[in-house]
This record gives structure tokens, sequence and C-alpha cells, in this order.
């Protein structure tokens, strides 16, 4: 039952995380995207408001009782890990070579704790490349976005050899990604060594028939020994539900007065807690532009400084924060974010107007990104965040040049920051600075090709 019900809840969250990465359902269960360990650490660190701070400590507390439900009920990567195992096994009653038996291996120590250093390391030090690597949250966000969407030549390679260095792992040894490479699974481990509630061996019915031993996917039975290790168990509850002796339970060791569903209950409880959670969004009505022909896309240029969306608040910010999860990527309705491909910024998003423009009623990155490094921002304040500054180019300007009486970037900016003025007998776009809170509109409307002739260029420190 314990399985059962754990399968159910970790399909639900995987789905519905699966979805999120394609664009659809963040104005429902985007508050999934919150839930997860990394991103709410990196948005605790820049910001520890309550929210923040139950989170974390939400899952902290959660894998102390109840151990590592998190890794196999909310991480996407981790059950993802659990489908390429099912599919092993599926195969394997029918082909006999994909037949697989673990056997225990001790705890690889050595490799775990130097790569949570590492890790930690690199956030201290901003080596964001590393930390997008190795974050389970943002490695899945890249496999599926690659898949789904695809990007440049790094990011697509990037993505491609995660997807087969996970697959390989589970195929072969299970989940030794999670307890060997994984941060996370690492950190939750040390707490879940000490849980209250866990899966263990009851030594009066257990036969040490080393059933429980061969089906554990984290590797962490030792029939033998009759022993558990509890900080590599992921609570999948495989064993339990392989067992025909009952000698294993879920539950408080050692506790005598254990009742047969206490465990159960348990589960149930932690369960509903974890995806209960963040069930405060409501749903909100998408405003487009509706009206407006499709563009040719542009030449992407370089902006210097770059642009980041409103709410990062500054470009180092932006990047500090950012776990490349690629979340605000796949939800960006307009067009504006992709993966970037240069190698201070790898993998992690930035800005451009070659497909799209950052419409001032759309404040989905803020809404959605799971680290903080976009802060939520109201429909109505966006118009007066600042996030870089429109320039002219005269010798790409049509009107400016007297080929064409265009204007168009004056008549499209929504906050009324460019004019037309007359100099040297034609009619060109002069900017307000001081006004121009750098959305785009013009560059992309812009009908020169294939540079537009009136670029946005970043500012460091947003204005507000």
């Amino acid at each position: 039952m314990l399985k059962k019900i754990r399968i159910a809840l970790a399909a639900l969250c995987f789905v519905c995380l699966t979805l999120l990465f394609v664009g659809i359902g963040h104005d429902w269960w985007g508050w999934l995207a919150k839930l997860q360990f990394l991103p709410a650490v990196t948005r605790l660190i820049g910001s520890a408001v309550l929210g923040n701070i139950v989170v974390v400590a939400g899952i902290l507390l959660v894998t102390w009782v109840f151990g590592r439900i998190y890794c196999s009920v909310l991480c996407p990567l981790g059950v993802f890990q659990d489908v390429v195992i099912w599919l092993r096994r599926t195969l394997g009653k029918r082909i006999k070579p994909l037949r697989k038996k673990y056997k225990f291996n001790n705890e690889r120590r050595w490799v775990r704790y130097p790569v949570l250093a590492l890790y930690i390391g690199c956030l201290i030090v901003d080596g964001q490349l590393i930390t997008a690597l190795l974050g389970p949250y943002s490695a899945y966000g890249r496999m599926v976005t690659a898949v789904v969407g695809g990007g440049p030549a790094p990011f697509m390679i990037a993505a491609c050899a995660t997807l087969a260095v996970v697959v390989l792992c589970a195929w072969i040894w299970g989940r030794a990604w999670c307890n060997v490479i994984c941060p996370v699974g690492t950190f939750l481990g040390s707490i879940s060594k000490y849980s209250l509630f866990r899966v263990y061996v009851d030594p009066d019915k257990c036969v040490k028939c080393g059933a429980c031993q061969h089906v554990c996917k984290a590797s962490c039975i030792d029939s033998a020994t009759q022993t558990i290790d509890g900080s590599r168990c992921v609570d999948c509850f495989d064993c339990i539900d392989f067992c025909k002796v009952g000698g294993l339970k879920y539950g408080r060791p050692g506790s005598a007065a254990q009742q047969p569903d206490e465990g159960r209950r348990a589960f149930i409880a932690t369960g509903a807690m974890l995806v209960g959670a963040g069930l405060t969004a409501r749903a909100q009505e998408m405003k487009v532009d509706g009206g407006l022909a499709p563009m040719e896309a542009k030449t992407p240029v370089e902006r210097e400084p770059r642009l980041v969306p409103p709410g990062a608040q500054s470009v180092k910010a932006f990047y500090d924060y950012c776990t490349a999860c690629q979340l605000c990527v796949t939800n960006c309705p307009n067009g504006v974010l992709r993966p970037s491909t240069d190698l201070e910024h790898l993998l992690q998003p930035q800005m451009g107007y070659e497909n799209g423009f950052c419409r001032p009623e759309c404040t989905t990155c803020s809404e959605i990104c799971p680290a903080g490094a976009i802060l939520p921002v109201k429909k109505e304040a966006k118009t007066l965040i600042h996030i870089g500054t429109a320039v002219v180019n005269a010798e790409l300007c049509l009107a400016a040049k007297g080929e064409a009486g265009c204007g168009k970037c004056a008549r499209e900016c929504p906050v009324g920051a460019i004019s037309m003025v007359t100099v040297d007998g034609h009619r060109r776009p002069v900017v307000a600075e001081e006004i121009c809170i750098g959305c785009g509109k013009c560059e992309y409307l812009c009908p020169s090709r294939p540079v537009s002739a009136i670029t946005v260029k970043g500012l460091e420190i947003h204005r507000s």
C-alpha cells in the first residue's frame, strides 16, 4: 500500500513538473517548482523571508521525521530514474539478459562528500556552470527543454550528456546518481540517517533470504547483517512490497508501541504535507497582444550590459541566484528568454528581442522562478521598472536615412519614451532615457533587417 501511495504522489508531481518545463500549467501548479530544494535554498540566501524559510525548513523537517521522501516524490530527476529502472525491470521479465539483481554496496563517502563540498564551494564563488550541471532540478529542466524546444549547440550538448549519464547510471546501478553524485541526495541523506520513521528490518520475521537486497535500487540493504543504510534509502518501499514474510516495515524502529498502520499513516500525512504545501496559486488570464502579425526573426545582437528580466534587480543578482533550471525559458510566452551560449553564463538564460518583446502586462517569469533570481513583480508595477535603454542607430534607421516615413517605434512605445524629431531634413526617433523601461517593443517591431535600427542595452542595476 505504501508503495502505491508513493507512486501515485510521485507520478502526479512528475507529470506536473514536466508540464511546467513544456510551458503548461504555471498558473495552476507552478508552486511545485518553489518546493524544489536547491532553488529554495538559493531563494533563501537571496531573501530570508518567511515563505522561503518555511519551504527549506519544511523539507528538512520532513526528511528528519520521515526520511528521504523528497527524493522519491518531489524530485523530478529522482522519479525519472525510477521510470528508467522500472523500464529495465519490465523488459527484464521478457528478456533474460536485462534482468537485474542489486547487491549491497558500501557508502561511497570519498565521492559523495567531496562533490557536496564542491557544490557548496561553487555556490560561494559563483561557479554557476558546476552548480547548473550538478543540481538535480536544473538537470531535469535542461533535459526536458532540450527534447521539447531544442536550443543552441552548447546547451544541447550539455543536455544530451546529462541525459545519457543519468539514464546509464539508472539503467546499470539504480539510484547511484542520487547516492553518489547528487548534492541534494548527500545533504538530505546526512539527515535521513537519523530520521524518526524509516524502513527497518524486523529480525523476528526476517529469514535472510536476500530478496529485499536484490530489489533495492539504492543498494543500501545488507540482508546478512539485517541493516539498512538510512542515509541512502530513498523510501521507495519496493523492498516492503517485495518481501513475502513481512520482514521489512516502515515506522519507528524498536518502538514497542508500534502499530501496524503507523507507517502508512505517517507516509500519507507527509505526502499530503508536501503536495499541499503550495496550494495558494490562483489562475490568471494571460493577455496577449492580438492583432500584430508575426514578424521575421532577427539576428541576435551583443548587449553590454546584458538584459535581465524585471524582478532580477541587477545583472549580478540574476546570475548569482539563477540555477539554470530553464523554467523561465520554457514558460516565457513572449520568446525573449533562451539558454546562453557564452562560457561565463553557459546554460543560464539570456534575454533578447529578436523573436518578441517583454510585454508590460506579462509577469510569468517572476511568478515561476523557484530560485529567487527573478523576484515577484506586480503587473501594475512592471512599467515602473527600467531594465534597459533603447539606442537608435541612424545608419540603419529608414526614417533617418529618408528612405521611408516609418516612425513605428514612436507609435508603439508603451510608455511614450520615443518621439520623432526633424534632423537634417529627416524625421528620426529620439529616446528619452529617463522614461524608457527597456521592454524592447521598439526593437522587435523595427522593420530594419537583419539588425534593428533601434536596440536595447541593459542596465547593470535596474531602476524603479
